[in-house]
């Protein structure tokens, strides 16, 4: 620490204790960021991505229905291009089929997206799944 005097500045022997906390404090922060690095890289799994869907809703439109899901990338591999496709299948045999395409999905993500159908969800069959992805 520097004082000033009438003569000029001069050193201190010693720090000030603000100089200590504060590196006391940075020290911890980067052992910390380091040990949580280090375990990012040994938990680590190249699998390729792996999606879990579930509807979140089912509301009335304007023209028809609209089914709110989520969709969660359950692996640690980032997916681009990931199309959701949703068939319904009404109970006087006709299908109904939507479908999305989101940017990506992050690893360990959620994101949430809507379908729109003619036809209530409620009483027919509904089926959502993942019809591709490309790796980023």
């Amino acid at each position: 620490m520097t004082k000033s005097s009438a003569d000029g500045q001069m050193e201190t022997s010693s720090p000030h204790w603000i100089e200590w906390v504060t590196g006391i404090i940075s020290s911890l922060l980067v052992i910390a960021l380091l040990g949580w690095i280090s375990w990012d890289i040994y938990r680590y799994d190249d699998a390729k991505a792996d999606f879990e869907l579930s509807v979140v809703s089912v509301e009335p439109a304007s023209n028809g229905f609209r089914v709110n899901f989520d969709i969660h990338n359950v692996s640690q591999t980032t997916a681009a291009t990931v199309h959701v496709v949703g068939t319904l299948l009404s109970t006087d045999g006709t299908t109904d089929t939507a479908d999305v395409t989101f940017d990506y999905v992050a690893a360990e993500s959620h994101d949430n997206g809507t379908l729109f159908f003619k036809s209530d969800p409620q009483s027919g069959t509904l089926d959502l799944r993942v019809g591709g992805f490309t790796d980023p």
